[in-house]
């Protein structure tokens, strides 16, 4: 037997039922397949191909995604060596953020809709990230001083951010190891030991207490040598005895007819935002309680909502079964996991991970998933609230309104996705004079890369050398 199903929708409603299939039928891309031109491009290393993609799209230069559009110009300049402008564009994404977290303006949008009603407020790694990028920018511009700036701001930024969060909810990234140690390097070659010791003494306390335990990444060795020898050369004995016994190595007495590299090495893609969705039922409880549960994931979260308007108390009241939606990381595994560097085809130097852009990621999203799951299930109430009043005047709109939190129930899967999977580095030291080495990189299946770098080296002097490879699986 064959069933003929209708819905009678009035004229005057017709246009919203339009919207919300609109909305269905498009919002299932995530914001990495809605921009899969400029990422094709940008992970073939054509640049300016993605650049020009990225200048077409009128939409990734509006104020709801200007902070990604900022923030990619600025990538795409450093990749091509035009390190002015990439400051300049990184300055202007700096500003903006920072405007877009004391703008409330959109909220009520984002709560009727879903978090991408919102201007783009970067992750917090994402937000120091570009601070990152203008160190090496100026560094690679011979501005030292402004460099160290920049590493200073990374940390201010993440105490700043972390000393609003709840107590019980900050992030586990909440000071940035990798910046610690960039600044020492910087302080080193300048000649200012004792700030260098310093800087490389707050970078390992970080790696040892936080870094591993939360993202698997011990203390370099190379910051372990850098370590042992400034605190002997600032006559700091005690650390140094103390540090050198810790390690079980002395440091390396250095020639003053040498100079230093500094390899930084950054390696693959930084993993992209999807979606999942995670469903809820309700049990309210004593004392002004409403508890939020998922026997599957084996979520229990209570909600105090005894001081909350008669309004808001009711939405919550109310709730029985949601589905929230959430953004989710999906890993870019990178082709090439580590690398080394060859002098003359026979001494060769470790690069040693000094940043693991992915697992922060990871976490990061986790930690701010738990602040925000209470405004997740407010805007659900809030729609939930709508929908039952529509109902008890209009049942066919009512209905509607149905399907339209039903498609608006989306998670924000937008993200900075040209940044580097891990941040490797070392140091060699080289005879003044010209040189060329090799870069080798390695992927765990065997496979391998070389890469030949002229240098021109300085007695007494450090050069900074970045390489990129973003070849990913």
């Amino acid at each position: 037997m064959n069933h003929k199903i209708s819905l009678h929708i009035p004229g005057k409603i017709l246009p919203v039922f339009l919207f919300c299939l609109f909305l269905l039928l498009s919002g299932c891309a995530t914001y990495y397949m809605q921009n899969e031109a400029f990422n094709s491009y940008f992970l073939q290393g054509d640049m300016a191909s993605a650049e020009k993609v990225l200048d077409k799209d009128k939409k990734s230069n509006k104020n709801k995604n200007r902070a990604l559009f900022l923030l990619n110009k600025g990538t795409l300049s450093w990749m091509q060596q035009d390190y002015v402008s990439a400051t300049n564009y990184f300055n202007e994404a700096d500003l903006f953020i920072e405007d877009q977290r004391k703008n409330i303006g959109s909220e009520a949008l984002a709560i009727l809709t879903n978090p991408m009603a919102r201007p783009y407020v970067p992750e917090d790694f994402e937000n120091v990230m570009l601070n990152f990028y203008k160190a090496l920018s100026y560094l690679e511009m011979d501005k030292t001083e402004e460099a160290l700036v920049e590493c200073r701001r990374v940390n201010e930024k993440l105490y700043a951010l972390n000393d609003k969060y709840p107590k019980n909810y900050q992030n586990r990234y909440s000071d940035d190891a990798f910046a610690h140690t960039l600044m020492g390097l910087i302080y080193d070659s300048s000649g200012d030991s004792n700030n260098a010791f310093i800087a490389y003494r707050n970078a390992f306390n970080i790696y040892e207490n936080n870094y591993l335990k939360n993202f698997n990444t011990p203390a370099p060795k190379q910051l372990k040598k850098d370590l042992v020898r400034t605190a002997y050369q600032t006559g700091l004995n005690q650390d140094y005895e103390f540090f050198k016994n810790k390690f079980g190595f002395d440091f390396e007495t250095t020639d003053k007819s040498e100079g230093d590299v500094i390899f930084i090495w950054l390696s693959g893609l930084g993993p992209v935002k999807a979606e999942w969705s995670i469903n809820f039922s309700a049990v309210n409880g004593r004392n002004g309680y409403l508890t939020m549960v998922n026997s599957e994931e084996n979520v229990t979260l209570p909600f105090f909502v005894g001081n909350m308007d008669r309004r808001t108390k009711n939405s919550f009241s109310n709730l029985d079964f949601v589905r929230v939606a959430f953004p989710k990381y999906e890993e870019r595994i990178p082709f090439y996991t580590s690398a080394e560097v060859f002098i003359n085809d026979s001494v060769s130097y470790h690069l040693d991970k000094g940043e693991d852009l992915n697992a922060i990621a990871f976490k990061t999203l986790k930690d701010r998933m738990v602040r925000e799951m209470a405004n997740s299930l407010l805007r659900l109430a809030t729609k939930q609230a709508i929908e039952s009043y529509t109902r008890s005047k209009d049942e066919n709109l009512g209905a509607l309104i149905s399907i339209f939190n039903a498609v608006t129930e989306k998670a924000d899967t937008r993200n900075w996705q040209t940044l580097p999977h891990s941040i490797h580095y070392t140091r060699i030291r080289l005879k003044e004079g010209k040189h060329s080495v090799t870069l080798k990189v390695n992927s765990p299946n065997g496979g391998s890369k070389d890469q030949q770098i002229d240098l021109e080296v300085k007695a007494g002097n450090t050069r900074y050398f970045t390489f990129y490879n973003m070849e990913s699986n």
